[in-house]
């Protein structure tokens, strides 16, 4: 990636799952998707680049297990899957990322949660939290403008790009 974009991370582990990452260097993240239930099963987001293109890439990651109505009928609420979709406004920037870190199944290190926190507001946290967590903050006025990742079913690690002001 060019210029002062600065690679953070990752957090999270490695089972397998594929590395995931932007082809085009992110100069503003414009929107974030995710897929979640007691863990993080899948992202998406959508960026702009130094020339204002807008990027969309994703889903990185699985498409949880059963569906919300499946599970609800047949068991509970407690493992419901969620899907949430951010937009971010023009003077809006992501300066924070918190997440925790945890085993479902034989997976024994998976994203469990995210949450993101901008100049405006906080979004999240998304999953159910279990693990250790992390905390990401951005110094300088600088803000997440893109992401990359490890995923299979699951969300096995992210970490950010950052782009100092």
């Amino acid at each position: 990636m060019a210029g002062s974009l600065v690679k953070l991370g990752a957090w999270g582990g490695d089972h397998g799952g594929k590395e995931y990452d932007v082809t085009v260097a992110p100069q503003r993240l414009e929107g974030f998707w995710l897929r979640y239930g007691k863990v993080i099963d899948c992202i998406s987001f959508s960026y702009l680049d130094k020339d204002k293109n807008l990027h969309t890439v994703g889903p990185w990651g699985g498409e949880g297990g059963v569906s919300e109505e499946t599970y609800i009928s047949k068991y509970s609420n407690l493992n419901s899957i969620n899907v949430s979709q951010i937009t971010f406004e023009p003077s809006e920037y992501v300066k924070e990322v918190h997440g925790s870190v945890g085993p479902i199944g034989d997976y024994t290190h998976v994203v469990t949660s995210l949450k993101l926190v901008t100049n405006q507001r906080t979004i999240g946290p998304f999953g159910n939290g279990a693990g250790t967590p992390f905390a990401v903050p951005v110094l300088n006025n600088g803000s997440v403008v893109g992401f990359f990742a490890r995923a299979g079913p699951y969300l096995e690690s992210i970490g950010i790009y950052v782009h100092p002001f």
